[in-house]
């Protein structure tokens, strides 16, 4: 059974970027966010099981104190998948996203032919398109806003029969996504071997197997492939990082979907943007959430 490390820690929101930049400095594998009702923000940033705990602990503290971050609360915390399955089995149901999806959370123990219902016809009797979820530890099960906002921008921009990039594919809800929005070629690519294992998986138990090729890397490691459309759910910093190289991939006629900001970190990819021939299209929000749709002429 996999075991996962994390710290967790809130902090005001205004601290979120620096320190985010001291995590990502310690060595994170990933960064979850959840605003508090006291309007302090909460993150979980998860760490290798072979890494110190108790010394990135102390370090996150060192260093959070020399920037002038006001932490209310610090801890070290040990996570399994058990946890994990056992808390998305209690607390999830069915639920709707955008205009056309119905999540359905499921685990490696669901029936055959309970899935054969759904995946034989893409859509529900309420006529959404079914995606089952077995989440694993990769993030994007489709509760959080920044997915739910990609799915919603994946129904208005994938061209019927078009072809999708998924980068940083996670549990490979987007890339599934698109698949059975009719995509005829999909691509899904995470530099995280346990993510690229679990999308594998969710495809298979959505259909989608034969229908989308898995990638372990980034997106150079895919070599002649520009999509009709590209989707990307990173952290601000991933995208600052990464905008050029998926700016490259984008032909005439394509779209380009980033999500993972916050609407306070939205300016500063759009300031990348601007220095390259992308169009704005369309800026969704949902609650401190913005994803960006741009479009190549």
């Amino acid at each position: 059974m996999r075991q996962w490390n994390y710290l967790q820690a809130s902090f005001p929101p205004d601290d979120l970027d620096e320190a985010s930049g001291i995590l990502w400095s310690l060595g994170t594998n990933g960064i979850e966010e959840d605003p508090l009702r006291s309007g302090r923000l909460r993150i979980k940033a998860y760490f290798d099981p072979l890494q110190d705990l108790e010394s990135l602990h102390k370090e996150f503290k060192t260093q959070c104190h020399n920037a002038g971050i006001s932490l209310f609360r610090c801890s070290a915390r040990i996570q399994t998948e058990r946890d994990w399955f056992k808390k998305w089995r209690q607390q999830l149901k069915p639920f709707p996203v955008g205009r056309r999806f119905q999540i359905v959370p499921i685990d490696n123990q669901a029936q055959p032919h309970v899935l054969a219902a759904a995946t034989g016809s893409a859509f529900t009797t309420a006529g959404r398109i079914v995606v089952f979820m077995e989440p694993g530890m990769a993030f994007g099960t489709g509760t959080h806003e920044t997915t739910q906002l990609c799915m919603d921008a994946l129904e208005r921009y994938l061209a019927p029969r078009g072809t999708c990039l998924d980068v940083g594919t996670g549990s490979g809800i987007l890339a599934i996504a698109a698949v059975k929005l009719g995509a005829r070629k999909v691509v899904g690519c995470d530099i995280d071997p346990i993510a690229v294992e679990i999308a594998t998986l969710n495809g298979t138990q959505n259909g989608c197997g034969n229908k989308v090729q898995w990638v372990l890397g980034d997106v150079e490691k895919i070599r002649l492939f520009h999509p009709g459309c590209l989707v990307a759910n990173l952290t601000v910093e991933l995208i600052e990082e990464e905008f050029w190289k998926l700016e490259r991939r984008m032909k005439s006629g394509a779209f380009m979907i980033l999500s993972g900001l916050l609407n306070s970190q939205a300016n500063r990819i759009e300031r990348l943007r601007r220095q390259s021939s992308l169009r704005l299209r369309q800026r969704l929000t949902k609650g401190e959430w913005t994803c960006l749709g741009y479009f190549r002429p």
